[in-house]
C-alpha cells in the first residue's frame, strides 16, 4: 500500500461516508425549509449539545441566524432519493419555492408550528434545538451549537435510550451524489477492568 499527498481542498473526504441529517429551519415570515447537512456531531451529553456547520450562503444559514433554533431528523436509507431531491443545489432539482420543494421530495415531512422546522416523520428519529451559540470560524461555513430541548426515536429502531433494536442502516453521503449506509452492526467484549481516565 502507497500513501500519496492528496489534494488539500478536498481533505474534507477522508471523513466520509456522514450521517446525511436533515436540518429543518424556518425563516422570519414562518416559511420552513428542510436541507441534508453531513456537517454534525455531538459535543456534550450533559447537557446535550450538538455542533451543526452550515455553508453561509444558504438560507438555512440565514434562517439559523434569525430565529436561533432548529430541527435535525435522521434518515434511513430507503429515504435517499428525497433526501438528494431536498439538497437541490448539488442534486440539480428545481422547484418553484420551498414548500413545493419539501412536497416534491416525497418524504414523509410534518410541519408542525410547534417546531422550529419541519421534521421527518419516518427516520430513524427526531430532535428539536435550540441555538446557543453561533461561531464564526472564519472559513466557509457558520458553526452552531444547539441544544436539544426534545427528542423521539422511532421505537421500531431505537429504545427510549437510543440503544438500537435492530441494525438502524442510516442513510449516509460519502461525496457528491455516492451514498451508503452503515453495515451489519456487532458487539464487541468489555475488559474484566473498570477504567478512570482516557
Amino acid at each position: 500500500m502507497v500513501m500519496n499527498p492528496g489534494n488539500l481542498a478536498r481533505a474534507h473526504r477522508l471523513l466520509a461516508p456522514r450521517i446525511a441529517y436533515l436540518i429543518g429551519t424556518r425563516d422570519q415570515h414562518s416559511e420552513p425549509n428542510l436541507i441534508p447537512v453531513s456537517n454534525v456531531t455531538s459535543v456534550s451529553t450533559e447537557p446535550e449539545l450538538v455542533l451543526l456547520a452550515v455553508f453561509k450562503e444558504w438560507q438555512t444559514h440565514a434562517n439559523l441566524i434569525d430565529t436561533n433554533a432548529f430541527t435535525l431528523s435522521v434518515p434511513r436509507v430507503e429515504h435517499s432519493l428525497g433526501v438528494w431531491k431536498l439538497g437541490a443545489r448539488y442534486s440539480r432539482y428545481r422547484f418553484s419555492d420551498l414548500r413545493t420543494k419539501l412536497e416534491g421530495s416525497g418524504l414523509s415531512i410534518e410541519d408542525r408550528a410547534d417546531l422550529p422546522g419541519p421534521i421527518l416523520r419516518d427516520g430513524l428519529g427526531w430532535m428539536s434545538c435550540s441555538v446557543s451559540q453561533c461561531l464564526d470560524v472564519g472559513g466557509d461555513h457558520g458553526v452552531f451549537i444547539g441544544e436539544v430541548t426534545h427528542v423521539e426515536f422511532d421505537d421500531q429502531y431505537l429504545d427510549a435510550e437510543g440503544l438500537p433494536q435492530i441494525d438502524p442502516h442510516p442513510l449516509m453521503q460519502v461525496t457528491g451524489n455516492q451514498f451508503s449506509t452503515s453495515a451489519e452492526s456487532f458487539r464487541l467484549p468489555y475488559g474484566d477492568r473498570h477504567v478512570d481516565h482516557q
